[in-house]
This record gives structure tokens, C-alpha cells and sequence, in this order.
């Protein structure tokens, strides 16, 4: 999943960079999309490539060197669109005023930039082992929850904005879906970024106020799935239709085949198939040993107790027991019957039974029992735990003071 996402997420880059380096009747224009995709693209290569494997615990002075510019990304799009809306050439002095908030977020992190090595590079730590905790620690004096939560915002007004400014300058064009509109870039564009930036706001909605589980699975895996098609879909059509794109015809274009189509080819092409052949029979063999398996998965569950790690992924049970994801997705399915957020809830709510039973709420309450077995939330305990127990914790714990009298 990682590697596909950098893969697209490559590719858009280098389209990104096309538009803005692009010569053509769309020059600024698409120069600006261009930087607005690019800020975008960016950040979610530097989360897959700096982030998700750990380069950042090596690196500590790169923590945070993007953050500004994802605040650059709303701005520019709307320039775009107004621009492309109202013929307008460059930027007027008052549009600058746009980037303030990408201003005060970098002057903000200036302390953070001069902390020494050694801090930055626990938080980087701590960030690795907790993916969560990127949304939450690193922060300047403004906490970095807060730049999160106001980009998203910024971004869902801006977009509700352009949607506003081209209902208001040309009435017609929303009110019905025609094929010509599937040849103007300016529709495509919008449709597209819309689909980005709303999923992208529906993703952190989930993670700050959903279910505890990791990015791979549930309304999140959905949100980042629909968002990788809308770069996906903008990768293709920038490849597909440059003479609409750039703004100048190309002549007698040869019809493109799946494997010469930038971003499409390496999927659909058959050394990608005989790959995947080979990654079937694989993993049919590696089930084969499923009892050794199933030995350093439950070590790492009932010995190490690794489910007590918030916000733990599948990604990293796989590297605590060297099984492949894929595998230990499927080992999970088979052997226990559920997926890995349930499996990792039970064993948290077997715990807290256990630390029940010992009758810990009268030294914590339900909030501290919750992080005490792994879990981010109260509700996200109490719902787990009625889920499989029938019963509330408190309840339970009331019935086994009952039963031990």
C-alpha cells in the first residue's frame, strides 16, 4: 500500500512541476495549480517517505519543514480558479495577504527549528512509534493540533468558496453535468481537488474524533482511498489531454496503450501481473507454517502485550513479528475470525477485565483504565468493551464485587 502510494503520489509530483514549468496559453494559470498540487503532493510523500519508515529519527531537523507550506495549497487553487473564471494574468498585492497564515505558521515554528538534535530527534522517536502523535507533539507556541484542524478548515472554505464564485460568474455551469464539461480542464480540476481536499477533511475527522483504528482499514482507509483516486484521476489527465491542459494542440496523437500511460502502465502492466501471481503464491506458502506464525503472533500479544501500544498498526505488529502485512492480515482472518482492529480491541478489553477483577477503579477511573490498555478514548473503551462484554465496565466491575461477596 506504502509503495503504491508513493508511486502515485510520484508521479503527481512530476505533474505538478509540469504545470508549473509548463510554456503554454494556461501558463500562470496552471502555474498556480501547479504549486497548489505540489504543496499537496508534497506533504503526503514526506509523511510515506520521512514518517511511515522511520528516516525522520535520522533526520530530526527535517520534523516539520513542509507543515508551512500545506497552507499555501488552499490559496493557490483558489487562485486558479478566480483567475481562470475572470481572465485575470498575475496577483494582485492584496492576494498576498493569503499566505499569512503559512507566514505565522513558519514564524511560530522557529523555536522548534533551533531546539537542539537530540530533542528533536525524541519527538521524532515518539512520532515513528505513534503515527498519531504527529498530529499532537513538535508544535511551536501554537500547538500543532491546531494548524492541523485550521488548514482543513481553511481549505474546505476555500473550495466552498470557488464552488460559490463559479456558481455566481457563470450560473450555468453546475446545473448540468454536459460531455463537454468532461474536456474543460477548469471542471476537472475542481471536481478533482474537491474530491481531494474533502476526504482528506473526512480522514481527519475519523482521526480525531472516530473509532481507534489504523489508516489502512475502516472510513479511513476510504477517505485515503477516494483521495489517491482523485491524484490518480489528475495524474492521468494531465498525461492524457496536454493539448486541453497546456493550452496547444499536439498533432496526430497515437493512441495511448495501458502500459504507455504514465501512472496506469506499472498497474496494469504484466510484469506488475506476474508479480502479483507471485506474491499469491507466496503468501499460500507461507500460511503453510502457520503454527510458527501463530507462535510469534501471540508473543507478541499475550507475552509482549504490544496491544497496549496507542494507536497501533498492523504495519508494526508485522515488524515486531517479522511477518509480512499481508500475510498476518490474512493469519489473522483465518486463525481468530475478525480483523486486526477487533483483534487488538479484544485482547485491550481482555486486560481490562483482567485489571477489573482486581478491582483498579478504586485507584483510576474509566478514563485512566482506557489508556491504561491502549485505547485513545473513553468512548472508544466503553464501546469495545459492551461490544464483546455485554456490559459496561462499571457494570462488570459492580457484578464481579457482587459475585466475590
Amino acid at each position: 500500500m506504502n509503495l503504491l502510494c508513493v508511486i502515485l503520489l510520484s508521479l503527481s509530483t512530476v505533474n505538478s512541476l509540469t504545470l508549473i514549468f509548463k510554456t503554454g496559453n494556461q501558463l500562470l494559470k496552471n502555474r498556480m495549480l501547479g504549486i497548489s498540487l505540489l504543496c499537496y503532493n508534497i506533504s503526503l510523500l514526506v509523511y510515506f517517505l520521512w514518517i511511515d519508515t522511520g528516516f525522520i529519527v535520522d533526520h530530526p531537523h527535517l520534523l516539520r519543514s513542509i507543515s508551512p507550506l500545506i497552507y499555501l495549497n488552499a490559496p493557490f487553487f483558489f487562485f486558479y480558479i478566480r483567475n481562470s473564471l475572470t481572465n485575470k494574468t498575475d496577483l494582485t498585492k492584496k492576494d498576498y495577504l493569503h499566505f499569512l497564515p503559512a507566514v505565522i505558521h513558519f514564524v511560530d515554528l522557529i523555536p522548534f527549528y533551533l531546539m537542539p538534535v537530540l530533542e528533536k530527534q525524541a519527538i521524532a522517536r515518539m512520532i515513528f512509534l505513534n503515527k498519531d502523535l504527529l498530529n499532537y507533539i513538535g508544535s511551536g507556541f501554537i500547538p500543532i493540533s491546531a494548524h492541523y484542524l485550521l488548514r482543513l478548515v481553511i481549505q474546505l472554505g476555500y473550495l466552498i468558496y470557488c464552488v460559490y464564485l463559479l456558481n455566481k460568474l457563470q450560473p450555468q455551469f453546475l446545473k448540468s453535468i454536459q460531455k463537454a464539461q468532461l474536456k474543460n480542464w477548469l471542471f476537472i480540476s475542481l471536481s478533482a481537488m474537491g474530491t481531494i481536499m474533502i476526504s482528506n477533511f473526512c480522514f481527519m475527522l475519523f482521526t480525531y474524533f472516530g473509532e481507534n483504528q489504523d489508516q489502512y482499514s475502516g472510513p479511513k482507509f476510504i477517505c485515503s482511498a477516494i483521495a489517491f483516486l482523485g491524484i490518480l484521476f489528475l495524474n492521468a489527465y494531465i498525461n492524457f489531454n496536454p493539448e486541453l491542459v497546456h493550452g496547444y494542440q499536439i498533432l496526430s496523437p497515437a493512441p495511448a496503450t495501458k502500459d504507455e500511460i504514465p501512472g496506469i502502465g506499472e498497474i496494469s502492466s504484466p510484469s506488475m501481473k506476474q508479480e502479483n501471481q507471485g506474491l499469491s503464491e507466496a503468501l499460500e506458502l507461507e500460511i503453510k507454517d502457520a503454527d510458527e506464525l501463530m507462535e510469534k503472533l501471540r508473543y507478541a500479544l499475550e507475552e509482549e502485550k504490544i496491544f497496549l501500544n496507542k494507536g497501533i498498526t498492523i504495519l508494526e505488529l508485522a515488524k515486531n513479528t517479522a511477518i509480512p502485512p499481508k500475510i498476518l492480515s490474512v493469519l489473522i482472518n483465518r486463525k481468530f475470525k475478525t480483523n486486526f482492529n477487533e483483534l487488538i480491541n479484544n485482547y485491550r478489553v481482555d486486560y481490562a477485565k483482567e485489571l477489573l477483577d482486581q478491582q483498579i477503579l478504586e485507584r483510576y477511573s474509566i478514563e485512566g483504565l482506557a489508556s491504561m490498555v491502549g485505547f485513545n478514548s473513553r468512548i472508544t473503551f466503553f464501546n469495545a468493551f459492551k461490544k464483546k462484554m455485554g456490559l459496561s465496565p462499571k457494570e462488570y466491575a459492580k457484578m464481579q464485587l457482587t459475585l466475590a461477596d
